[in-house]
C-alpha cells in the first residue's frame, strides 16, 4: 500500500471513524516524516518537536541505527509470545540490570506504561499485607482502572468504583507550598505532613508510596534535593516499598540513566519505558532482587516480550552511550533553563522555570505576586508555537494545565536549541501585550 498517495477524502473519512476520547487528537496535521528532533507535515513544513512525542523520542526520529538493528530482526521473526526466549529478551534482560541502580537487578517486561505501573502495584501487593497505596497530589501514573485513580483527580472521573484504595498526600510543590511556607526554613514539612497523614487517617499500613521523581503530567514538578531521600527513609520507618515511575525521566530525560542516579535515591521499584524504545513500544519495571517475584499468570500480556521493541531498546542504548547523550542532555539543559530564567527576569507571565536536563517545564502566570495560572495564554502559546514551527508540550490536558514543557530529543542541534529559545521568548512577548 503506498501511504504517500493517499487521498485526502480517505484521511478525512478515517478522522471522522475515529471515536476519540484520547489526549490530544485536535491538531489539523497529517505527518508525513520525521528525522533527528524535526517532523514534517504532508505540506512539506518543518516543525521542531519539543515534545519527542510524548517524550518517548530520547534519540529522536528514526536513528539510523535503531532503523537498522530492527530491518536486520525483523527478517527473522516479528512476534514471539513470552514462552519462549529469545535473543533480543534475554540481551536487554541483561543490559538493564546491569544500568539499575542499587539493588534494582530484576526485570519485567509490560505492554504499555499503565500496566507497567499497575504490575509495580500487582507485585507490591505481593510483598506485603493490605490494600491501601499512597500517592502524591498531582502525580500521574496511567489511564487504567487502578492507575487513574491513583493518578490526580480527573474530572468527571466515572470510574472510581472499579479502583482500590489510594491515599493522597501533598508533594513538595515549592513555587505553590500548600502551607505556604518557604524552602528551606519549611524543614521539608511536607513528609512531617505526610508521615502523619498516613499515620492518623490510613485505614491500614499502606502497602506503598507510588510517586514520580519529577511530575511529568501534573505539571513538570521537581523537588528539592533533599526532599527524596527524606521519603525514602519515610518509607522505611513506616514499612512501605518506594515505587519510582520513571516512564518519562528514565534513558538520559534528566541528565543521567534515570532519576535515581541523580538524586542518589534508590527505590525499591522503578518504573520504565518511552525513551527506551526508541519509538517502538516497550515497558517494564526494575525491581528490588530480594523482593517476592509474580505468581504465575499474575502480569503476562501477548505482546509483552516483543522482540522488534526489544532489539529497538539494545540499539537505542547503545546509541545512548555511543553519542554521549547523557552529557549532552546535561549540558543542553543547563543553557536553555539558564536563558529561561534569564527571561523569566524580564516577562511578568513566567513565573518558574524547572529542569533538570532536557525535561523543563515553565510555569506561566498572570502576576508574579498572585500566582494565578495562566491557563488561556498557555493554551494560545502553544498554539503560537506550532503556527510557528515549534511543538511544545502543554501540562495536563483540555486546557487544564498552565505548563509549557520543552523535552526535545537528546540529539535536538545546538542551532534548533537557540531557534526554539528565540520563538519561545516571541510568543511570550506577545502574550504579555
Amino acid at each position: 500500500m503506498d501511504f504517500l498517495d493517499a487521498k485526502e477524502s480517505d484521511l478525512e473519512a478515517g478522522r471522522r471513524a475515529l471515536m476519540g476520547g484520547g489526549v490530544g487528537g485536535d491538531l489539523r496535521m497529517v505527518v508525513d516524516h520525521g528525522a533527528g528532533a524535526s517532523l514534517w507535515d504532508k505540506a512539506g513544513k518543518e516543525y521542531i518537536d519539543c515534545t519527542s512525542q510524548a517524550w518517548s523520542l530520547n534519540i529522536g526520529y528514526c536513528h539510523p541505527k535503531v532503523v537498522a538493528a530492527v530491518g536486520e530482526q525483523i527478517k527473522h521473526f516479528t512476534h514471539i509470545r513470552t514462552s519462549f526466549d529469545t535473543v533480543p529478551k534475554l540481551l536487554l534482560a541483561k543490559r538493564l540490570s546491569e544500568l539499575g541502580p542499587g539493588r534494582l537487578k530484576k526485570v519485567s517486561y509490560s505492554l504499555t506504561g499503565s500496566d507497567a505501573n499497575e504490575g509495580a502495584m500487582k507485585l507490591a501487593l505481593r510483598n506485603r499485607p493490605g490494600d491501601l497505596f499512597v500517592t502524591l497530589w498531582d502525580g500521574y501514573h496511567g489511564r487504567t482502572l487502578s492507575t487513574l485513580n491513583a493518578s490526580w483527580p480527573h474530572p468527571d472521573n466515572r470510574f472510581k468504583a472499579w479502583s482500590g484504595p489510594v491515599l493522597r498526600v501533598p508533594q513538595a510543590y515549592c513555587y505553590r507550598c500548600p502551607f505556604e511556607m518557604r524552602y528551606p526554613e519549611c524543614g521539608l514539612f511536607c513528609v512531617r505532613f505526610a508521615k502523619r497523614t498516613i499515620q492518623k487517617a490510613a485505614s491500614e499500613p499502606p502497602v506503598a508510596l507510588m510517586m514520580e521523581p519529577i511530575q511529568g503530567n501534573g505539571g513538570m514538578i521537581d523537588f528539592p534535593a533533599d526532599y527524596y531521600p527524606a521519603v525514602r527513609a519515610m518509607c522505611d520507618e513506616l514499612g512501605m516499598l518506594l515505587i519510582w515511575d520513571e516512564i518519562q525521566t528514565g534513558f538520559g530525560r534528566v541528565g543521567d540513566w534515570f532519576a535515581a542516579n541523580v538524586y542518589k535515591t534508590v527505590p525499591d521499584i522503578l518504573i520504565i519505558g518511552k525513551g527506551l524504545g526508541g519509538g517502538f513500544p516497550i515497558f517494564g519495571m526494575l525491581l528490588r532482587d530480594d523482593l517476592a517475584p509474580f505468581h504465575p499468570g499474575d502480569h503476562s500480556f501477548t505482546f509483552a516480550h516483543f522482540p522488534v521493541s526489544m532489539t529497538a531498546a539494545l540499539a537505542t542504548i547503545e546509541v545512548i552511550e555511543s553519542e554521549g547523550l547523557l552529557e549532552r542532555s546535561r549540558r543542553l539543559g543547563a543553557e536553555m533553563t539558564r536563558r529561561l530564567n534569564a527571561m523569566k527576569d524580564k516577562y511578568e507571565l513566567i513565573g518558574d522555570v524547572r529542569g533538570p536536563g532536557l525535561m523543563i517545564g515553565v510555569e506561566l502566570v498572570r502576576s508574579k505576586k498572585t500566582k494565578e495560572p495562566a491557563f488561556e495564554e498557555t493554551h494560545r502559546f502553544i498554539d503560537e508555537g506550532l503556527k510557528r514551527g515549534i511543538i511544545f508540550g502543554e501540562a495536563k490536558y483540555s486546557k487544564l494545565g498552565n505548563v509549557v514543557k520543552i523535552k526535545p530529543p537528546l540529539v535536538i542541534s545546538e542551532a534548533q536549541v537557540d531557534h526554539v529559545l528565540t520563538v519561545f521568548e516571541e510568543i511570550v512577548r506577545d502574550l504579555s501585550h
